[in-house]
């Protein structure tokens, strides 16, 4: 069989699960006696290795395999989960990472495991030398009756088997040290055991043994025909077994009755026992049946399917073809008055229209998928910085396009790292302010209209604006007289400027304004801003705006000499009309008074450098009041063309770096328009 086929879902999966088992053990190492966390993690885990195994990848499933160990004696209370061993776990998620980055770039082997595997059998061994794993999970051994506790329903169903000949036995299986598949092990055994009989409990239930949430022993209770030395020799036949302990369970045996229990009645004890001394063939179909009804269940329940990105985007791309002939079709309608066509036209808008909406739903994917990778690095970053540091998450399932998404995940990490290096003070120094020992750092995302939000807080020292004016003047960025014009929130502003930074030692760790050109740009590049508001000793906010989606937006279409542009729409605040001796003149710019607000001016043909045409001077000129963050602009052209549903083209990598120019669009009549970008004609 062809397991490359197989190759992405692993991958996919794979990385879904190392995310479970960072997010999980963050949990844990805040409460280590949250008994589902263990469990969540020791199925993640287990999960994997099942994975590996199947697909051939044995360094992986190898140290899965010793991760299960010392997770079992985890959930088995025989380990305690400290500093030690969470440590040695976290290793291993990370070790886990590079292994299945090397998978994806098919190299397999580049790390060597041994010392990890050496630490992790060191950690298992070392608790366990003493400690009786099957007392532990709350069963005594399989030598004594009386450990196998019979509830009312099952000790009537023992009277009932004695009655008809047959027999009660507790049966402990122990499976061999390294059995990969354990749930393929246990079911072989419940199998054969029915083909006996009928197993009346399992300890664990079958859901876990399913799910391999066991250790390398599970017991059970039969009620067979047959006797003790052939269940223990049908059991031992089954590879992978390695002892198998039968004990006669009598009724004398088991717990003695409550007396004001309720007696159980003919039809239950036939539930549970069927009256045939013989009960195999049926038995086995139905118990076979009943082990896998619940995973039938959950199979039904999922009804969700993996499409790879690709495809989304083809089929983006075909919708936006349609929207595109959809316009064409409305302006054949318009110019040859055509009522039919117009009619036709407006139904086809209308399922265009959910078209698209659905499309572009499919494409929305949870901010929560990077926000999820951040938790375990603000632990790691603030134990190398010696402090305490508390992240809150909101909004997580705030949905942005998956072009976003792919994007946005590094300028957030270099927001979060500078919040902790320079934002959030020292423990000591905290306290002395009057503030709590432990910092907190806020992630938030939201919706607002078209756009989403992104914050990143912290209740840190803030920036202090007077410090950004003398290192920008001491690196040569600016004159003593450009940042004495500067207001405070000017000056802040200034972490953006490229090469600009606030630190005093070069560290593995960015200094506030390390790479914040690079966030600035980066954001500017998904269409999107990012602004700044701090006050000294009490924190900064850094506020990310980002659209929807990157493909099919609202446009104004403008008209200057003889092109057409578009404006998104997201971007405009109104449009007015002025004559121009409106038009002043301060500082060498020209600006407008609107609404007792100054508005700088931006003539586009001169910007764009397009040639005049030979028209009579206009008695009203149009303007396009656009902005970007708190600023704002006037843009002025030659007409104004109206809203327009737009598909956003790339102009390519020949293209590529042009400020002013965010894209292109296919008109109606085939026109190739140019998409602006305000943030750089505003600069």
């Amino acid at each position: 069989m062809d397991l490359n086929q197989y190759m992405g879902m692993f991958l996919e999966e794979s990385r879904e699960h190392l995310q479970t088992l960072n997010r999980c053990l963050l949990d844990l190492e805040q409460d280590p006696n949250d008994l589902s966390v263990l469990d969540e993690i020791f199925r993640s885990a287990h999960t994997i290795k099942g994975m590996s195994a199947t697909m051939g990848f044995t360094t992986v499933a190898e140290l899965t395999h010793e991760m299960e160990n010392v997770l079992d004696l985890l959930r088995k209370g025989q380990l305690k989960a400290n500093d030690e061993i969470i440590d040695t776990v976290f290793k291993c998620v990370d070790t886990l990472e590079q292994l299945v980055e090397s998978i994806a770039n098919n190299d397999e082997h580049g790390l060597d495991i041994q010392p990890l595997i050496g630490r992790l059998r060191a950690l298992a061994s070392g608790e366990t030398k003493t400690a009786d794993p099957v007392a532990a999970s709350g069963i005594a051994s399989a030598g004594q009756a009386s450990g196998f506790i019979l509830n009312d329903s099952e000790q009537e169903v023992a009277r009932q088997a004695l009655s008809t000949g047959l027999q009660t036995y507790g049966v402990t299986i122990s499976l061999r040290e390294g059995c990969l598949l354990k749930s393929a092990r246990a079911y072989m055994a419940m199998s054969a055991l029915e083909e006996l009989g009928d197993v009346i409990r399992s300890i664990p239930p079958v859901d876990d043994l399913e799910k391999e949430n066991f250790g390398l022993s599970f017991q059970v209770i039969l009620v067979t025909g047959a006797e003790a030395d052939r269940v223990q020799q049908l059991l031992l036949g089954i590879s992978e077994i390695e002892a198998v302990e039968v004990t006669p369970c009598s009724v004398s045996d088991a717990a003695p009755a409550v007396s004001s229990a309720q007696p159980v009645s003919e039809q239950a004890v036939k539930q549970i026992l069927p009256v045939n001394p013989d009960p195999a063939a049926e038995t086995k179909k139905d118990r076979v049946a009943s082990v896998h009804n619940s995973a039938d269940k959950k199979l039904k329940s999922g009804q969700s399917v993996r499409v790879d990105i690709d495809k989304l985007d083809n089929l983006l791309n075909l919708v936006g073809e349609l929207v595109i002939n959809k316009t064409r079709l409305e302006q054949i309608g318009l110019t040859h008055r055509l009522t039919d066509l117009v009619e036709t036209i407006e139904q086809m808008d209308r399922v265009t229209t959910d078209l698209q909406a659905v499309v572009m739903k499919v494409r929305m994917v949870p901010v929560g998928q990077v926000f999820n990778r951040f938790p375990r690095m603000i632990r790691d970053l603030s134990r190398e910085l010696n402090k305490e540091v508390n992240l809150i998450i909101q909004g997580e399932e705030t949905e942005l396009d998956r072009t976003v998404i792919d994007e946005i995940g590094d300028p957030l990490v270099h927001l979060l790292r500078n919040a902790i290096d320079h934002g959030i003070e020292h423990p000591a120094e905290r306290q002395a302010q009057g503030k709590e020992p432990v910092g907190e750092v806020r992630l938030i995302a939201r919706h607002e209209g078209n756009n989403v939000i992104i914050m990143v807080e912290d209740d840190g020292k803030g920036i202090n604006p007077e410090i950004l004016k003398q290192k920008c003047v001491s690196k040569g960025l600016l004159s003593q007289a450009e940042v004495d014009k500067m207001d405070s929130n000017e000056a802040v502003r200034l972490v953006f400027l490229p090469g600009f930074s606030t630190a005093e030692v070069v560290t593995d760790v960015s200094g506030r304004g390390v790479g914040m050109d690079a966030v600035k740009n980066k954001i500017e590049s998904l269409g999107g801003m990012v602004d700044v508001e701090t006050k000294i000793n009490e924190g900064s906010r850094f506020k990310i705006r980002l659209p929807l989606t990157l493909a099919i937006i609202q446009a104004l279409l403008v008209k200057v000499s003889e092109e057409i542009y578009a404006i998104p729409l997201g971007s405009i605040d109104s449009t007015i009309n002025i004559t121009p001796n409106e038009i002043k003149t301060i500082q060498n710019q020209e600006v407008i008074l609107l609404r007792g607000q100054i508005i700088p001016i931006i003539r586009l043909d001169n910007r764009l450098n397009i040639p005049a045409t030979a028209e009579q001077p206009q008695e009203e000129l149009f303007v396009v009041i656009v902005h970007m963050g708190e600023q704002r602009a006037g843009i002025i052209v030659d007409n104004l063309i109206g809203q327009q549903e737009i598909v956003i083209k790339s102009l390519g990598k020949l293209l590529a770096g042009i400020k002013v120019i965010a894209g292109a669009t296919i008109l109606g009549n085939g026109q190739v328009a140019l998409i602006l970008d305000v943030g750089s004609l505003m600069q």
